[in-house]
């Protein structure tokens, strides 16, 4: 069964047992693992990785069955599942396991997925997918933080710290953090100062690249390129740039369906866009059809997949796809 993650509190959990929490958004998944598991329960939580199940398979299954008269509910949270995990999923619902709960904790899984499928159909199984957070979503949980501790901090400083980020509310609750703690002694901080903190500038070349290529400024996008050693680690921030970039064009053009008017979407858009990006923002909107936006959002996603299977390969497709896009 497949609900959405604000949906759990409407579901009694002790009369479920099998969870699994797939997609992007580790923070979140984090967020609703303490508030919907740890947090209220009161038995004995154990923790796992996919790797020490498979390897210890009867120690697994001894800890599952194994019940005291003392002893209270169980909880098992088992990180990083994935397919390899099926079987063993399918030997839980056979036995009569009773006072125990597992939770998955899984990362992008595709359609064709046995796992996700299992629990997607099964009737007393738990799917929740959780989707990278839009700007929206992410400038409100800055601000709401910032305003919290009575940071003065503008939407301009705001959006450039959720750049940074790559639609992930981990990161950002990372980068706020360092914030925090330099702004212990006072109450505001300008561009510069949180430039430094968030180390924005070694990675505006990642910015540059993506724009430039949504853009379509194939000159520029192949000199960045061939100017820089982009390594396996810098594949996977550009890849989730880019996906945050193609969400964001998304939002800019369902609020030009409405305005109009490229430049006026750009000024009215929310979280703001810093003055120096709207031109080029201005003309993304311009370029792109929004259908064409959704196949290159869904291009991006499949080399995602395919970067946690073999980032070399990853690397190489990522770079195509971007020198292709801003050639085309």
């Amino acid at each position: 069964m497949i609900i959405k993650s604000y949906e759990l509190n409407k579901i009694d959990i002790n009369k479920k047992k099998l969870f699994l929490l797939y997609g992007h958004n580790e923070g979140l998944k984090n967020e609703v693992t303490k508030k919907y598991f740890v947090d209220k329960f009161t038995g004995n939580i154990f923790r796992y990785d996919e790797k020490e199940v498979i390897d210890n398979n009867s120690d697994f299954f001894d800890g599952i069955l194994s019940r005291s008269f003392f002893e209270e509910k169980k909880l098992f949270i088992i990180s990083r599942a994935t397919d390899k995990l099926n079987s063993i999923i399918e030997e839980i619902l056979e036995k009569e396991i009773n006072d125990v709960v597992i939770l998955l904790n899984a990362s992008i899984l595709d359609k064709k997925s046995k796992i996700r499928k299992l629990f997607e159909t099964g009737k007393d199984l738990i799917c929740i997918p959780f989707y990278q957070d839009n700007n929206y979503s992410l400038f409100k949980i800055a601000s709401d933080v910032f305003k919290k501790n009575n940071i003065s901090i503008s939407g301009e400083n705001i959006n450039l710290i959720i750049e940074k980020c790559s639609g992930d509310r981990r990161n950002l609750h990372n980068e706020i953090n360092k914030i925090l703690n330099f702004c212990l002694e006072k109450k505001n901080i300008n561009r510069e100062e949180i430039s430094k903190l968030i180390n924005f500038y070694e990675d505006e070349n990642f910015f540059v690249l993506i724009d430039s290529c949504l853009e379509k400024n194939y000159i520029k996008v192949k000199k960045i390129i061939n100017n820089n050693n982009f390594n396996n680690n810098d594949s996977i921030i550009i890849i989730r740039s880019l996906i945050s970039r193609l969400k964001r064009l998304i939002d800019l053009k369902k609020l030009e369906s409405q305005i109009g008017n490229a430049k006026e979407t750009v000024n009215n858009f929310r979280p703001q866009i810093f003055w120096k990006d709207k031109e080029i923002v201005e003309k993304q909107i311009k370029i792109w059809q929004t259908n064409k936006i959704y196949n290159l959002l869904d291009q991006v996603n499949e080399i995602e997949v395919k970067h946690k299977k073999n980032s070399n390969l990853s690397n190489n497709l990522i770079f195509d796809l971007i020198l292709n896009t801003s050639n085309s």
